[in-house]
């Protein structure tokens, strides 16, 4: 197994994997992004694209927060992409081992399962694209608010 990463080294791989530095472009100009995907015993048992948003818990420098999307509906007048911030709550990922295995980013979690945050691709990719949209649409202070993770 590769060696565990620091929790600064987490942090940075975890922000480039968000904002999708190092990640191939796709075809058709979607920015690229993060999944999470939650396995236990082997079961997958959790998957979300991520927000690009991510910070370290001031108190518990092992404890990240993340905001895992699900999916949103579609303003009917504007036909813009809508997303409910009480649905696409916060989490914390409360870690005890990180490694990187390049391009994914493999978590042990506190809970004894396992995390690995990926490029996202396919309907995580859209609903990442969709977020996007929907963040530009906010007031500067409602997005200031979302993206700083230190409530929902």
């Amino acid at each position: 197994m590769p060696a565990s990463l620091t929790a600064e080294q987490t942090l940075h791989t975890l922000h480039d994997l968000l904002h999708g530095r190092g990640q191939e472009p796709t075809n058709d100009d979607v920015l690229p992004g993060a999944e999470l995907v939650v396995t236990e015993d082997g079961a997958e048992v959790y998957r979300a694209a991520l927000a690009r948003h991510v910070r370290r818990d001031l108190e518990d420098p092992d404890v990240i927060w993340i905001r895992p999307l699900a999916p949103g509906g579609h303003d009917p007048e504007s036909a813009l992409p809508t997303f409910d911030p009480a649905i696409c709550r916060r989490r914390a990922l409360h870690l005890t081992d990180a490694h990187l295995a390049a391009p994914r980013l493999e978590l042990r979690l506190a809970t004894g399962q396992q995390a690995t945050i990926r490029p996202a691709e396919g309907p995580q990719l859209t609903v990442l694209q969709n977020f996007d949209t929907w963040m530009i649409t906010l007031r500067p202070a409602e997005r200031r608010g979302l993206e700083t993770l230190a409530h929902d």
